[in-house]
């Protein structure tokens, strides 16, 4: 042990701690003990130590390598304060109430909250959002037809696993969002883009396509990202069409709280009575998006089947936030909070497209959408949009481009928020927007 010694005085450490650790690389196969001869590098590892580091990745599988890139890229790297897309006030969400209510439940439920789950998701919440969905949406449920999911994302991604297979056609919107996108080309879905124009979703693209799609999924009340509503006409011809030919619908109500020059209009689940349409929702945006929980309301035949994949994915949603959820909705405060933020949106809304008339008139035209926590402007000028989100958010603005979202179209414009910036700040960011463009 003489080496051991000599050693630990050059690291100045104790003995022990070096034939502690000569003991430990010799046991991970690291260094090799030779009887009377000392301890020497392992002869089997690989030119470059660690076999580990060495490794290859070992090949993708098909529905891994279908995954486009661009959501997990994120939408920017940064996240700006100032007109920052896809965020609610959160500033003002009822937290005190909330963490009331959570020690409630803690209190009165703990099994519910700490074990095991239902894969449908908590009796209770399913209960108090079938009628909140019918009260509100128009939907046709019950508590049996309702999911509670690790939110829409999920319910998405679900759905495309429960009713497509490896070259089945899926319709959807262009521009569109694209985690809905993600979740089709997933499973090995072939897309059909479906123009979008100013009526939104165009049913007769379907009945022109060559192939009949197995499933259509549309963002009818809202359309993302452009705003429009879905008129009746195009609704009943798409229902019509769906009946017909036996494709599926899946409806994204993302948003649906928030409409500011009408009340709420019905669900296309609700025109449909259930049969063929799959609704799913969120409360990432009249709540908030950690909450991560979302649901979707299938027609009665497809419930098991959706429940057994549920049940292979996650499991269940997590017990204490389905129960806190549950007795904010049944308490009343779920309403309450949407129509208080739906006032303040309205206004914040109102403050931004006024700024943009004011500051903006030459690059940028808004769309007036009626809608929703964000607006598109659109340049007129058909300039880079990707180039000019990234000098927007260099100056602090959490702009967005909006040709990401497009698929075979030509788009430029910016998606812009208006949820999370107080109306006193609005001004004054359109200012720096436009600085930054010029």
């Amino acid at each position: 042990m003489g080496s051991s010694r000599a050693l630990a005085v050059d690291l100045g450490l104790a003995r022990n701690t070096v034939v502690a650790a000569i003991d430990r690389l010799v046991a991970e196969g690291y260094l090799e003990s030779r009887r009377g001869a000392g301890v020497f590098i392992a002869s089997d590892l690989p030119p470059e130590g660690n076999p580990q580091r060495q490794a290859h990745s070992p090949g993708l599988s098909r529905r891994a390598g279908a995954f486009p890139a661009v959501h997990a890229e994120g939408v920017l790297k940064t996240a700006p304060s100032l007109l920052a897309f896809g965020q609610p006030a959160l500033d003002l969400f009822p937290i005190e109430l909330w963490r009331r209510l959570s020690a409630q439940v803690l209190r009165r439920q703990p099994e519910a909250a700490l074990g095991p789950g239902d894969a449908r998701g908590l009796p209770e919440l399913r209960v108090a959002l079938a009628r909140y969905l019918a009260e509100t949406r128009g939907v046709v449920c019950t508590p049996e037809t309702v999911v509670i999911v690790s939110g829409a994302q999920q319910a998405l991604d679900l759905i495309g696993r429960l009713l497509l297979d490896p070259g089945d056609t899926a319709a959807v919107e262009d521009p569109g969002y694209i985690g809905a996108r993600e979740a089709l080309a997933g499973v090995g879905a072939r897309l059909l883009p479906v123009p979008v124009d100013d009526q939104g979703f165009d049913p007769a693209a379907i009945t022109a396509a060559p192939t009949t799609p197995k499933l259509a999924m549309l963002t009818p009340s809202h359309q993302f990202p452009l705003g429009m509503t879905l008129p009746l006409a195009r609704r009943l011809a798409l229902l019509n069409d769906a009946r017909e030919r036996g494709f599926w619908i899946v409806e994204d109500d993302y948003d649906c709280e928030f409409r500011y020059g009408s009340p709420p209009i019905q669900a296309l689940q609700g025109l449909d009575g259930g049969s063929r349409v799959l609704y799913v929702g969120t409360f990432s945006k009249a709540l908030f998006p950690g909450l991560r929980l979302g649901y979707v309301v299938l027609p009665p035949a497809l419930v098991g089947d959706f429940l057994k994949l549920k049940a292979t994915a996650d499991g269940y949603a997590p017990g204490w936030s389905q129960a806190v959820l549950a007795a904010f909705i049944a308490g009343g405060h779920m309403a309450q909070h949407v129509r208080r933020m739906r006032t303040l949106y309205r206004r914040r809304r109102l403050a931004l497209l006024e700024a943009l008339d004011r500051h903006a008139g030459g690059p940028l035209r808004p769309r007036r959408s009626e809608a929703g926590l964000h607006l598109v402007a659109e340049f007129v000028d058909g300039r880079d949009d990707r180039m000019a989100a990234e000098k927007a958010v260099a100056a602090g603005i959490g702009a967005v481009p909006l040709s990401r979202y497009a698929i075979a179209r030509q788009l430029s414009g910016l998606l812009l928020g208006f949820a999370a910036t107080r109306e006193e700040q609005i001004d004054r960011a359109v200012q720096r927007l436009v600085a930054a463009l010029r």
